[in-house]
């Protein structure tokens, strides 16, 4: 006899239902899988990427603060800079101050001296107007194995000399502000680690 129609379509059905569960539970499986394996990498490029950015954070604020420390240093080179440059002002003017006084004559003929044997020639030497008559007193009064003439016209300098040789070919300069400047390299770093002791 003959199998009920509705029996063999029941059986068919289910068998179908059966298999159409499997493949839907294979499917989810593998879709939680997929799920699982794309969340991982997206957590590992994540954890990459605050890694990189932590690193870039660490780098940016490196490159502040010393960029900050730098101009810091700068400002300080720049007030030090200024105050090594008030000093030497204020030293330069108590030395113009002095430069007309009797006391001042043995700076002179230091000066004179020097200058002479730098020189070694026929020279005309020139200084300030206050310290003239003084300039004029010192070659007088010493003898040199060259020519020593004063010049009539008075040198915008603060004190000191200035001497040119007589044929014009050599010029020194050993005014107070020429020797300063001379020896500032030296006496800036002096200076600056005085100043920089007060702090």
């Amino acid at each position: 006899m003959s199998v009920p129609l509705s029996k063999v379509i029941n059986e068919v059905l289910q068998d179908a239902l059966m298999n159409g569960l499997k493949v839907l539970d294979q499917a989810e499986a593998e879709a939680l899988e997929v799920v699982n394996r794309v969340e991982r990498e997206v957590m590992q490029e994540l954890a990459q990427i605050e890694e990189a950015g932590k690193a870039s954070r660490q780098a940016s604020v490196q490159r502040i603060l010393s960029t900050a420390e730098i101009q810091s240093k700068n400002m300080a080179i720049a007030a030090v800079e200024e105050e090594v440059n008030k000093i030497f002002e204020s030293v330069l003017e108590k030395i113009a101050k002095e430069s007309g006084t009797p006391e001042f004559k043995k700076v002179l003929t230091r000066l004179l001296d020097e200058t002479v044997q730098v020189m070694g020639r026929d020279i005309v030497v020139e200084t300030n107007e206050v310290a003239l008559p003084l300039l004029r007193e010192v070659v007088a009064e010493k003898k040199y194995g060259v020519k020593v003439v004063v010049s009539g016209k008075p040198a915008p300098i603060k004190a000191g000399l200035r001497a040119t040789s007589v044929d014009g070919s050599m010029r020194y300069d050993n005014s107070v502000e020429a020797r300063l400047e001379r020896l500032k390299p030296v006496l800036r770093t002096e200076i600056a680690k005085m100043l920089m002791q007060k702090e």
